[in-house]
């Protein structure tokens, strides 16, 4: 006998709620992973589904990859898996199946019989009156069909992903009054595909209203963190959205929203693992729910002495406790000229090492002191100035003392132990003359070579020491953005205006900055390495701009200056990646950090090699 629930994908394709099991068993005909759109996209893996009579397309949610991905998948062709929760949209004039939970049901086997495409059943075929929504949300009594691409099937079964549907009333301020008959959908089956739905969520993160100025005129935004069960998603909301709703969304509590509009997620503005984001129209109606069972805020923490994995620019969370509030202090924005509020906490952690967070603006002035405090910070900025540093931005979210379980191991750990050791910081090796150089680490050239470093999934890190021999006079920098820690590419417009698209700011004049390529020897081999902003200025001893203007008006002088580079030996630390291009792979080795070869330590360090060799 079959263990497939037969019917099940036409039902689900029909919205016959009463002809699927609970928990649908279906077979898994094939897995292919669909490459994220982007640097920072999250790939997505689309499967085949089958029940014996009918199979169809369906994709997994990304929180579900580690089950197809990696080199032990647990999903594999042939598959047997039981649905726990799952969606389904309307995508053009398709339907396809979110799934957003399963387990594992059977051992992969032959294929269950002789499966036709779902693709002759329309997708508009939904009974009419039957609204399609979730099992244990009561139906409004006759109501309007919606069009097309707003319906879809979504969370069956006894998870905690289908205890959302029951919606409760709830007291408190909204825009509109959502309806407390409608579906509630999941984060994660949401797109742009749909113009109908709610969503019940908790506001896990609120950044201040920020104004802007421009040729197009004036406005303001703020954004919000939404999570439920299975995801998080970015909202924002501009203008008239603003003023309505800023005053009704507060961090901690869970509001039911709908007549919100969801686009494609500009990465830029958000660290979330989303590809769509919200946008907060007019006409968005939020409700306060009375709900505590939401779901709190995530965390994927990252210890302080793995900072130097993470690249400059990207983000992570981290928990830690606080040693030093710092002292708030005002800087002068390059750009505006505007005088910005700083803090600068220092905290430390389980990995003894220490690190340095800065906070901005209101954050900054209205920080109180917490002294041994623990702090987790979700989506901080990693910075390499003085090595490796943290910064709050917008879209950054502190919490002090959360009620997790990592904080209160961590608190033991400080308590009994922790506050009276030592830390570690991350030094920065071009200020320091190279103190995070260790001799006996360094590798050969040829040994990164053969060592295939940089194949792997992740990056490989290795320090060297070198002779520059070759640095590309050409494309040696770029016109960035002057504005403070964006550093975006502008383009000309005119002769004497520049604009930077991000910001949507217009200058008479970029900050150039490096991005340098040169080749590195050693008596083993030779790579090519690219450099940034500060390693640009370290081997050449003039800033981006300096060399422009040179390139421009005295080009023999410019040539001399990268000519006195040549020969130069230093230490390197490197990260090694390989990136795909067609059907060829390269590594490509990222210089990290670089310092002068104090020649007399090295000398020493090379005598008592050789004299442990010979003992």
């Amino acid at each position: 006998m079959s263990p497939l629930s037969t019917g099940a994908i036409s039902a689900m394709y029909q919205g016959i709620e009463d002809q699927v099991s609970t928990e649908p068993v279906v077979q898994v005909l094939s897995v292919k992973k669909v490459a994220s759109s982007g640097a920072n996209g999250t790939d997505r893996y689309r499967l085949i589904l089958s029940d014996g009579e009918h199979f169809a397309q369906a994709m997994l949610a990304t929180a579900l990859n580690d089950f197809v991905a990696g080199d032990a998948p647990v999903v594999t062709k042939n598959s047997i898996i039981k649905l726990l929760t799952y969606a389904v949209n309307d995508v053009q004039t398709r339907r396809i199946i979110i799934c957003l939970t399963l387990e594992p049901f059977a051992d992969p086997c032959d294929k269950i019989g002789n499966p036709t495409t779902i693709d002759n059943i329309s997708a508009g075929a939904v009974p009419a009156g039957g609204d399609v929504q979730m099992r244990g949300v009561a139906r409004s009594p006759a109501p309007e069909a919606p069009a097309p691409q707003a319906q879809a099937l979504a969370g069956r079964g006894g998870s905690n992903a289908s205890k959302t549907a029951a919606v409760k009333r709830g007291g408190g301020g909204f825009k509109g009054k959502t309806d407390p008959n409608a579906p509630i959908y999941p984060i994660e089956s949401l797109s742009p595909y749909q113009n109908k739905w709610t969503i019940k969520a908790r506001v896990t993160s609120k950044s201040e209203i920020r104004h802007w100025s421009n040729q197009r005129g004036d406005g303001k935004l703020f954004s919000v963190n939404l999570l439920d069960e299975s995801g998080e998603i970015r909202a924002t909301g501009f203008n008239d959205a603003c003023d309505n709703l800023y005053p009704i969304l507060e961090e901690g509590k869970v509001y039911r929203i709908s007549k919100a509009r969801v686009n494609i997620a500009k990465k830029q503005f958000t660290n979330l693992n989303n590809e769509y984001e919200i946008m907060f129209e007019k006409g968005t109606e939020v409700e306060l729910d009375d709900d505590d069972a939401a779901p709190k805020m995530k965390f994927s923490f990252t210890e302080l002495a793995e900072l130097t994995s993470i690249e400059k620019d990207g983000t992570c969370d981290v928990l830690g406790v606080v040693q030093d509030n710092g002292q708030l202090s005002e800087i002068t924005a390059k750009a505006t000229q505007k005088q910005i509020k700083k803090r600068e906490l220092t905290i430390v952690d389980r990995s003894q090492y220490s690190c340095r967070v800065t906070l901005w603006g209101r954050q900054a002035e209205t920080w109180q002191d917490v002294n041994g405090g623990i702090i987790a910070l979700k989506g901080v900025k990693v910075g390499d100035f003085g090595g490796r540093s943290l910064s709050v931005g917008g879209s950054a979210t502190i919490v002090i003392d959360p009620d997790i379980e990592e904080a209160h191991q961590l608190r033991g750990w400080y308590d009994t132990q922790g506050q009276n050791q030592s830390f570690a910081a991350h030094s920065n090796s071009m200020a320091s003359g190279g103190g995070s150089f260790k001799p006996d680490a360094f590798k050969t050239l040829r040994d990164v070579v053969d060592e295939n470093l940089g194949m792997s999934d992740k990056p490989d890190f290795f320090a060297t020491r070198a002779t520059i021999t070759y640095i590309k006079g050409d494309n040696m920098s770029y016109p960035a953005c002057p504005t403070d820690r964006c550093n975006k590419k502008m383009s000309q417009e005119g002769d004497d205006l520049w604009r930077c698209e991000k910001c949507e700011m217009t200058y008479p004049a970029p900050q150039y900055r490096y991005i340098l390529s040169l080749a590195v020897n050693d008596y083993t081999s030779q790579i090519w390495l690219s450099g940034f902003n500060e390693v640009g200025q370290e081997i050449l001893g003039k800033t981006a701009d300096e060399m422009q203007q040179l390139k421009d008006d005295d080009e023999q002088q410019f040539t001399a200056i990268i000519t006195s580079a040549l020969g130069k030996q230093f230490n390197f630390n490197v990260k090694a990646k390989a990136d795909s291009f067609g059907d060829q792979t390269k590594v490509r080795y990222q210089l990290q950090r670089l310092a002068p070869v104090n020649f007399v330590e090295a000398a020493k360090s090379m005598y008592e090699t050789c004299m442990t060799g010979w003992a």
